[in-house]
């Protein structure tokens, strides 16, 4: 940043804040919402999966099971494919 001035480096901040803000502008509302939503839904969907794995650890099975229904009614909501994997019970070590 040595080859730049403060004045023009200041003038560029500038620049690329008023593009954003129009861009900003020029974008619908519904765009803004549907991205919201989506966003809360893997949110939500990260906090199931730790949760169903930290019951799985307790062997907290009921729990555990809550958590498979939840974690596949998001990723239908999400339109995500799961590895079987993700929602699977069994524990690693009694596969072996």
């Amino acid at each position: 940043m040595d080859n730049i001035s403060d004045d023009n480096l200041k003038r560029l901040a500038k620049f690329i804040a008023e593009e954003l803000i129009n861009l900003a502008k020029e974008t619908q509302q519904e765009d803004w919402l549907e991205t919201n939503i989506r966003d809360n839904a893997v949110g939500e969907l990260a906090r199931c999966v730790t949760l169903q794995n930290l019951y799985l650890d307790r062997e907290e099975y009921e729990k555990c099971a809550i958590m498979k229904v939840r974690i596949m009614e998001l990723c239908d909501r999400l339109d995500l494919h799961i590895d079987s994997d993700l929602t699977d019970l069994e524990d690693e070590e009694d596969e072996i």
